[in-house]
């Protein structure tokens, strides 16, 4: 049974990367073709063509339908910029990646949930490995569960 919810989001520099992540993850040329993931439920917050956009208004876009069992991934130049503004919603856990341990370890640690990735530093084929890991790797819950909760009251108690 599919149970991931996954949203994507890009700005103009992340254009071009994010539409080869959608046509790999959500292959629509034959219906009949399941993606690589357990994708349930799959929504594009935008862009929808490739025109100059600020980065916040994307990230506030995903950022406000990341809750309980959705994960996200953005894009930009960077992945900064839409890291930081992710990261000020109370459900979002965003971090920006530049190979699958980094992922592999915010996942595991941190219950990361919003992969940040940046076009100008991260070609589509080390992507692909960063999502799969991303998707793939569970939360470790025991120790980590109590600092993560901290992370959510925005106080640290």
């Amino acid at each position: 049974m599919k149970s991931i919810e996954l949203k994507l989001g890009c700005d103009h520099r992340g254009y071009d990367l994010a539409e080869k992540i959608e046509k790999w993850i959500c292959p629509i040329d034959d219906i009949d073709v399941d993606g690589p993931f357990d994708v349930a439920v799959y929504h594009n917050v935008g862009i929808h063509e490739n025109k100059r956009t600020d980065y916040n208004d994307i990230a506030v876009k995903l950022a406000e339908e990341i809750w309980d069992n959705s994960m996200g991934i953005l894009v930009c130049g960077s992945g900064y910029g839409m890291q930081i503004q992710a990261n000020r919603f109370h459900n979002v856990r965003a971090v920006t990646s530049r190979n699958e341990k980094e992922i592999e370890i915010a996942r595991k640690h941190n219950d990361a949930n919003v992969l940040c990735l940046g076009s100008d530093f991260t070609d589509f084929s080390t992507a692909k490995k960063i999502i799969k890991r991303f998707l793939s790797t569970k939360f470790e819950k025991g120790r980590h569960t109590k600092r993560v909760k901290k992370l959510g009251n925005g106080r640290g108690k």
